[in-house]
């Protein structure tokens, strides 16, 4: 049950029955649960979905819904061959809008909706706009999106389908993070950019605890020895690691906690860099992010410092692929395992690949697919 909001910087307490953005330091905040006192066998007797694990999602009535599933986690047989080690591929391409996130959208709105908001700005690489954009119409509430004008051209019209505001801007994500702040301002629409509510992340953490329950037995969890996951703001991977946390601290789980690899683009590598420099937070980047990996195009992400402590924490690395290798590795998974993957899910192949012809790939592993390869159909020509 959800008890407070914390604030990942400072520590401070906060009231999580009232809308928050930042804590006063600047800190993000993120949810914190009491014990449910629910053994795992009892939770995973309920129906398969998002909001089985309703004891570790800030909800107090009904979900703002659209069916979503659980996804597949797919055994990659000849991944597994080919580098040596059990390797499964969890696949969102089959969630609401194709990608991975509708979990933070239908979490997001549904915790927004719930303690009042009439409506909400927010940034977008691209694929969380479209996402926050038909939840928002699903449940009546107005929405404007800021993106810069080179994201995908399917996510704007994701957007504009919906009957939700669509504001382009020049620039990067920076630049509509920005412009979504200055409307927010105005308006008072409440902001919910990646970091600066605190629910997004709790939605993406569902993945996890599905793709736990799926490694199990059927009445216990599992933890995989290893995640590989893209990394553009970082929601996934912090949101990978609260998971983990939380089902261990509430015994859902036993076992290791499993190694973090976060991937990015090598045009696009600002934790990378921080990370392979040792530093504690990651600077932002001054040159224009070119890759066709939209949602990895995040030259400045606001909790760079957050990233770098969970994967440090896990004993794990972050690495930076080059365009060809993501553009080869679409190719691979869906040659070999009748994958059609994004372009950042692909990414984690040849991260992976990498790491096992160092001997340093220890299974069961995990690959993230965050969506379908359908939205990128204009970006692979």
């Amino acid at each position: 049950m959800l008890d407070q909001l914390e604030c990942a910087r400072c520590g401070r307490e906060h009231d999580a029955s009232v809308l928050q953005n930042r804590c006063e330091c600047g800190g993000t905040l993120l949810a914190r649960y009491t014990d449910p006192g629910v053994p795992i066998q009892d939770v995973l007797a309920r129906p398969s979905g998002l909001w089985r694990y309703r004891e570790l999602l800030p909800l107090t009535g009904d979900p703002i819904s659209l069916g979503e599933p659980q996804t597949p986690l797919l055994f990659a047989s000849r991944l597994s061959e080919r580098w040596g080690v059990e390797t499964f591929i969890k696949d969102e391409s089959t969630l609401p809008g194709g990608t991975f996130k509708a979990r933070g959208a239908s979490v997001g709105i549904t915790r927004a909706v719930e303690l009042g908001a009439k409506s909400v700005v927010l940034p977008s690489a691209g694929n969380a706009g479209g996402a926050w954009a038909i939840y928002a119409a699903r449940a009546g509430i107005e929405l404007t999106v800021t993106m810069a004008r080179t994201a995908p051209v399917a996510n704007q019209r994701e957007v504009e389908v919906t009957g939700a505001t669509l504001e382009l801007v020049e620039g990067t994500i920076a630049d509509a993070g920005a412009r979504a702040k200055e409307i927010a301002a105005s308006t008072g629409a409440f902001l919910a950019s990646t970091f600066n509510e605190p629910y997004r992340v709790e939605g993406k953490k569902s993945a996890w605890l599905e793709t736990f329950a799926q490694l199990g037995d059927g009445s216990s969890m599992r933890l995989p020895a290893t995640i590989v996951t893209p990394v553009g703001g970082g929601v996934a991977a912090v949101a990978a690691a609260k998971a983990v946390d939380e089902v261990t601290s509430f015994g859902w789980a036993t076992g290791s906690a499993p190694r973090l690899v976060g991937v990015q683009a090598e045009n696009c590598a600002p934790i990378v860099r921080a990370f392979e420099r040792g530093d504690e937070t990651a600077e932002a980047l001054t040159t224009r992010p070119d890759t066709i990996a939209a949602g990895l195009r995040v030259p400045a992400p606001s909790e760079g410092d957050i990233v770098l402590d969970r994967v440090r924490a896990s004993k794990g690395t972050m690495l930076a692929v080059g365009e060809d290798e993501i553009r080869a590795a679409i190719k691979d998974l869906a040659t070999t395992e009748g994958l059609f993957a994004c372009p950042e899910g692909a990414a984690t192949i040849p991260a992976a690949a990498r790491l096992a012809a160092a001997g340093d790939l220890e299974g069961p592993v995990v690959l993230y697919n965050t969506g379908s390869g359908t939205k990128y159909l204009d970006l692979l020509g």
